[in-house]
């Protein structure tokens, strides 16, 4: 009986797979088409770009055929030149050989990188429109907010936080908004489909109550102060315990982002700067996110560890002492003090 139902199950795969070949095949054409497939791209990702590029017409079929031919979760990242109209098998060889027409400009953004620093980042890089870049995404992004619906009610003219950090494979030629959406799609399939799935389900009291802006404020923060995978979680608890009984959040990284120039250690002086984002004056989270975070650090202040925790000090090696009252805050810092 297990046999027949495989056998049907198969068959079936088969004639879905042939119909989409040889009924849904995109019209031929003499025009090749340059796609960009950027690193850690699933499979339905892909299916999604060579869609709306034209190279296939149905997505489905292109996904069952790599799960008969087993190239699901092996397709390559990089440049690739496709014909309209080409065979799907041939499509999907091509994928996971990795046959690309050249990899182009190679750029690795970090967690917690700005759309300043990423800009810079793509200069280095070799990308001639790097300033560009970096004025579209922190300018009037009107354009890109009808196409991300996570976009629709931020209420800042800048894509901060919400450029993806990874690595991504760039066509020279490519304009700043082209080379932005790749990144807010990443940004989709990581973090704003993470949110909408935990949504539903259980999380910290405090993270439920904030939407999904507030959380990447929260969480660029966190990116920023965090040294230590591990130190996210109560990182996140000391601002929680500091929003809910009124207090100032006083983080350092947000006074860096409000300056101009900012230096590598926040000054006495720096703390008076008049901006929105100066969380030692003013209550509450800022306008926007100070930095693009990762995953995890997202992950962090939607499940952050439950602790009385208030202050912290940070020692030479990048890890923290964390502190409940302002007494014990002060002594953490004198002995810090004392050992350098």
């Amino acid at each position: 009986m297990k046999q027949t139902v495989l056998i049907v199950i198969t068959i079936s795969i088969f004639l879905v797979v042939g119909i989409g070949l040889f009924f849904d095949a995109p019209q031929s054409s003499d025009q090749l088409v340059n796609v960009y497939i950027s690193s850690g791209s699933t499979s339905s990702q892909i299916a999604e770009l060579l869609f709306d590029k034209g190279i296939i017409n149905n997505r489905t079929v292109f996904l069952a055929l790599n799960r008969i031919l087993r190239t699901e979760g092996k397709l390559k990242a990089g440049l690739y030149c496709f014909k309209p109209g080409m065979p799907l098998f041939e499509v999907a060889y091509k994928l996971k050989k990795g046959e690309t027409e050249f990899e182009g400009i190679r750029a690795i953004f970090p967690e917690g990188t700005s759309i300043y620093k990423m800009g810079i980042i793509l200069k280095e890089a070799g990308y001639e429109d790097w300033q560009g870049f970096q004025e579209i995404n922190l300018g009037d992004v009107s354009a890109v907010k009808e196409k991300y619906p996570f976009l629709a009610s931020i209420p800042i003219n800048s894509l901060e936080g919400y450029l993806y950090p990874d690595t991504y494979f760039i066509d020279p030629k490519a304009s700043p908004n082209d080379v932005a959406e790749v990144m807010l799609a990443r940004f989709q399939d990581q973090i704003f489909s993470f949110w909408q799935f935990r949504q539903g389900r259980q999380v910290h009291q405090g993270s439920s109550s904030l939407s999904l802006h507030q959380l990447l404020i929260l969480a660029s923060i966190v990116e920023k102060e965090a040294k230590l995978p591990q130190e996210r979680p109560i990182i996140a608890s000391v601002f929680y315990n500091r929003l809910k009984i009124g207090m100032p959040l006083a983080a350092d990284p947000t006074i860096k982002y409000a300056l101009e120039r900012p230096t590598k250690k926040v000054y006495y002086n720096q703390l008076e700067v008049r901006s929105p984002y100066n969380t030692y004056k003013r209550y509450g989270l800022p306008p926007g996110p100070i930095c693009n975070p990762g995953l995890e650090a997202f992950k962090a202040v939607l499940y952050p560890a439950q602790t009385d925790f208030l202050f912290f000090v940070a020692k030479s090696d990048g890890s923290h002492i964390f502190s409940k009252t302002w007494e014990e805050h002060q002594k953490a810092r004198q002995d810090i003090k004392n050992k350098t």
